[in-house]
């Protein structure tokens, strides 16, 4: 009889990463702005006054991500996790009991901590330490799970706005998010293999096919590719924010709130797919190619924005392309530290991510100011399309730097557990 191959224990860790994903970004970083409408309407205040508690959530965002990375070696992973999906819908819930613009504000910064502990990092380093075959894959699949439960559960928070107001709304949204995050951090998740006595999925030999060792690259003590791929990780963080102002390019070009919504949809469209792909073409051509694929990609978006043409075709098309902004924001310090530093994976991908989400934050004002200065935003986006000529030369020279060095590529293999 044929013993029938046991299931590997780090598909239940994707399952977990899943959750995590459709609890923490897909439910509540995503769909906290459906709200901003009513709140500014009851409390009598502009758009750019609630914008500020934004801006706010993502600073601390950006500053948690080092913090809580840190953590992780130090605070058993379970724990840590539950307590920051109690925090973050507990701040989410909380909203219903405000009346002041201060309180928002102030609720922002344990909101932004408990998003940057939640939000793609944990998500990234648990499948980065049980997956050594088919990371770019299985990582596509978890991140893109935060679109499409956006895209679920954003129009059921509108409904239930119009139904019950938003003050219970928002007690509902974040119960429905504990819903999807607590059996993922208290059953599922955990940070490594060996803590349950497992190897990672891929790194047991099969015959002369080598086991995947985590040794940084040669190129992993230079200063200048630190340099060059933290300017790497900005160029997605930067451009992806252009999408936020989709409206407000409409109304420039004489186009209609129909065809921004039309944008807004394929760039999220856009997103979703480009995470599943890129993902799979990672784990055939690696980090250098598919960068340097998702850099022309956002080339040509950013060029059909920039280039004074309307013609709608090429406008829908370079949305949907823009959604790729999205896909390498969340996925490229994860690819990025992975390649270049295997050897000390969570202190680099925690430095990737939160320049790329600090910069980010800081691009978001720049874009507006930068068009009310200009009058346009075309300027913009051309610049931009330069910026991604950029990052595909630094693809294409950190991969020439890399193949010099002489750093190893071993292919790995299935494994049980």
């Amino acid at each position: 009889m044929v013993k029938e191959k046991k299931q590997h224990r780090a598909w239940w860790m994707l399952v977990g990463c899943i959750l995590l994903q459709a609890g923490g970004t897909g439910t509540l970083s995503n769909c906290n702005a459906i709200f901003f409408s009513s709140i500014s309407a009851e409390l009598g205040v502009s758009n750019g006054v609630m914008s500020l508690f934004v801006t706010i959530r993502t600073i601390f965002t950006a500053l948690a991500v080092g913090g809580v990375t840190m953590l992780y070696k130090k605070v058993n992973l379970r724990v840590l996790l539950t307590g920051l999906s109690l925090l973050g819908c507990g701040c989410f819930a909380i909203q219903g009991l405000f009346g002041e613009i201060w309180q928002w504000y102030l609720m922002a910064i344990p909101f932004g901590v408990a998003c940057g502990g939640l939000v793609t990092v944990p998500a990234t380093i648990v499948i980065n330490n049980w997956f050594h075959k088919r990371v770019g894959l299985v990582l596509g699949i978890a991140l893109c799970s935060s679109g499409i439960a956006g895209a679920v559960i954003a129009p059921l928070c509108s409904a239930m706005i119009t139904a019950l107001g938003w003050r219970v709304a928002a007690a509902l949204t974040g119960l429905l998010a504990l819903a999807l995050l607590l059996p993922a951090t208290l059953f599922i998740l955990r940070l490594t293999p060996q803590e349950v006595g497992c190897t990672p999925y891929g790194e047991e030999e099969q015959g002369e096919r080598k086991i995947r060792q985590a040794e940084s690259s040669p190129l992993a003590s230079s200063v200048v590719v630190l340099a060059l791929c933290l300017l790497l990780v900005m160029i997605p963080n930067s451009t992806m924010q252009m999408s936020s102002h989709f409206t407000l390019f409409a109304q420039q070009e004489g186009l209609t709130l129909a065809d921004a919504a039309s944008f807004t949809s394929l760039c999220m469209l856009g997103n979703t797919l480009g995470k599943l792909v890129l993902g799979m073409i990672n784990d055939r051509k690696g980090a250098w190619f598919t960068n340097g694929l998702a850099c022309g990609a956002l080339l040509l978006a950013t060029a059909a924005f920039g280039s004074g043409s309307l013609w709608m075709p090429a406008l829908c098309t370079g949305a949907g392309l823009l959604g790729v902004s999205y896909s390498m924001q969340a996925m490229l310090p994860a690819l990025l530290a992975s390649q270049i530093y295997a050897g000390q994976y969570q202190k680099r991908y925690s430095l990737l991510m939160t320049v790329g989400t600090l910069v980010g934050a800081g691009a978001s004002t720049a874009i507006g100011a930068g068009s009310d200065l200009l009058g346009s935003y075309r300027p913009i986006f051309l610049f931009l399309a330069g910026c991604c000529a950029v990052g595909i030369l630094i693809s294409v020279l950190l991969s020439h730097w890399q193949k010099a060095a002489g750093a190893k590529s071993p292919v790995a293999a299935d494994s049980g557990c």
